[in-house]
């Protein structure tokens, strides 16, 4: 199972109306194929009402043990 299967797997708890995970370990200076950059993009109703930081919490927690690298996290 990849890395990025497990990280879906991992977020759709999170109950997503969208969930993107994109594989951006291309894009940097590591062999290919690589699993090391991920984009998320996660829209959900558990965020309703919450801060930014507590947003971006609640996505790293679930994925905090594969010590990935997200880039950035913009919530609106």
């Amino acid at each position: 199972m990849t890395l990025q299967t497990q990280i879906e797997q991992k977020l759709a708890a999170l109950a997503p109306d969208v969930l993107q995970v994109e594989n951006e370990s291309h894009m940097h200076n590591v062999p290919a194929n690589s699993e090391t950059h991920f984009k998320v993009t996660l829209v959900s109703d558990s965020f309703d009402g919450l801060m930014p930081v507590k947003r971006h919490q609640k996505i790293y927690a679930p994925v905090s043990y594969t010590h990935l690298t997200l880039p950035t996290i913009c919530s609106v």
